[in-house]
């Protein structure tokens, strides 16, 4: 059974739809599907290391706040895995820090949901492993760009041994150390 000339016209036109379509679904995929989820689906891991052993430090919790209208840090406890997260969002109705856990005292919360902006403040109980002067303050507040830190990651120095990371993008890893005793009597 032969086909017809007009039989073949139809095939032609059927295969050339099939394929333009094709097209246009991979074209879409690549467009929409590589461009990476919407700011609602971002998260940011803090990870404190200790700087002279290169372990994650566990049951700990992390004092945070974005940006700078906000008085009272959220204490995010760490994880299993002793990161820290902090969920991003884009809309008012987005937010919500009412998940609260008294294992990290008056403020501590589990699972925030934040509105993105662009600056990350970050205090933990520990040293920082950073260069600093005389006047250094376990206390201080840590100001990192939240922009960096989602889309290529922050590593702080470790003066205070060998241990190194390398930065993921939506992770912020901060080295320290224990406070010594003097250290805690400081402050």
């Amino acid at each position: 059974m032969s086909m017809t000339e007009n039989s073949k016209t139809r095939v032609r036109v059927l295969s050339l739809r099939l394929f333009s379509s094709s097209v246009v679904q991979v074209l879409m995929f690549l467009v929409f599907g590589c461009s990476g989820p919407t700011l609602g689906g971002q998260t940011i891991g803090i990870k404190l290391v200790n700087g002279r052993t290169g372990r994650p430090i566990a049951n700990t919790c992390v004092n945070v706040w974005v940006g700078h209208e906000r008085k009272d840090a959220m204490a995010i406890p760490t994880d299993k895995n002793c990161i820290a997260w902090l969920r991003l969002t884009d809309k008012d109705d987005g937010i919500n820090i009412n998940n609260r856990w008294k294992g990290c005292g008056e403020f501590g919360v589990i699972d925030p949901v934040v509105k993105y902006d662009y600056s990350l403040r970050i205090n933990a109980g520990y040293a920082l492993c950073q260069v600093h002067g005389s006047d250094y303050s376990w206390l201080a507040i840590t100001d990192f760009s939240m922009k960096q830190a989602v889309q290529q990651g922050i590593v702080t120095t470790n003066t205070c041994g060998k241990a190194t990371a390398s930065p993921k993008p939506g992770e912020v890893t901060i080295f320290v150390r224990p406070l010594t005793w003097w250290e805690k009597m400081k402050q």
